[in-house]
């Protein structure tokens, strides 16, 4: 049997409209569905989570450092408690080809299970892992897929260096500019998103450049409604969604079902922010007291 198609948003507002008694929904109504009460629903999860970081928000992204910058700026769709892993390697080259699943290598290098950064040209930021090798044509296949394809001309670097940064107060920062492999990261405030600092300045004499992988947890009232992380919220929360939908069309409506539909759409995020909240039980109690 075949997995079952993974939800949309215009598969879910549809199904939910239905359930409403709306199989043809018009344009002005389906459009308020996808664009108000989607992002309603997310914002009630984020209420009612008061700022508890929940499990299925929680991803990385990566960035590229520049020679001699030691300020960037943090994801799009950061939150909170960002971690960052310096990534590094002693093995860097220029591809001769690649596609979004596989990047020809320069050379013959011992790569099965080793992550490929793309640290320069197309697919610059792209990372993920070799999980076979070619060792008559050089090519690497990767999984999962780079997020942009490498072309012949991207650099590359095999990562066998992973550095985890030390995230220290603004105010602690030395009142110089060294330079080096940075050690240290120093969260920002500015006017959207945030920013770090990282000291050292990096710099490297032969002009080669880092892979900076943050960990964090995302804001899910800034996650794209069409984006990837939202797609498998889709998925993972998929009942929510449709019932939240579903309950604030029946109050559009002014269905006499409205009030006990929106009572159950209100238990089932009780039971999501729950079920998505550390500390549900002993192994997750046990990460938490690590971590802090």
């Amino acid at each position: 049997m075949a997995a079952p198609t993974v939800p949309t948003l215009s598969t879910l507002v549809s199904e939910a409209l239905k359930k409403a008694g709306q199989s043809n929904p018009d344009s002005a109504l389906t459009t308020r569905a996808e664009d108000l009460w989607m992002n309603e629903i997310k914002n009630d999860i984020l209420v009612l989570a008061g700022g508890r970081k929940l499990k299925a928000l929680y991803t990385s992204a990566v960035t590229i450092t520049v020679n001699g910058k030691s300020r960037y700026s943090c994801p799009t769709d950061y939150f909170a408690d960002m971690t960052i892993d310096l990534l590094d390697g002693t093995t860097r080259g220029i591809a001769t080809g690649g596609a979004v699943g596989s990047i020809t290598l320069a050379s013959n290098v011992d790569v099965v299970g080793s992550k490929i950064l793309i640290r320069g040209g197309t697919g610059v930021g792209s990372m993920s892992e070799c999980t076979a090798f070619d060792t008559s044509t050089l090519v690497a296949t990767v999984s999962p897929n780079f997020a942009t394809a490498p072309v012949s001309g991207s650099t590359y670097t095999i990562v066998d260096i992973i550095t985890r940064l030390n995230e220290k107060h603004r105010s602690h920062r030395p009142n110089n500019s060294n330079r080096g492999n940075p050690s240290d990261f120093y969260p920002l405030g500015d006017a959207d998103y945030g920013e770090f600092e990282l000291y050292p300045v990096s710099y490297t004499t032969d002009g080669h450049v880092f892979g900076l992988l943050m960990n964090y947890y995302a804001n899910l009232m800034t996650l794209d409604l069409a984006g990837t992380l939202m797609s498998t919220l889709y998925q993972r929360w998929r009942n929510v969604w449709l019932q939240g939908v579903y309950a604030k069309a029946l109050d559009e409506l002014h269905d006499a079902k409205a009030n006990e539909q929106m009572a159950i759409y209100k238990f089932m995020l009780q039971e999501l922010v729950a079920r998505e909240t550390y500390g549900m039980d002993m192994s997750n109690l046990q990460a938490r007291i690590m971590d802090y």
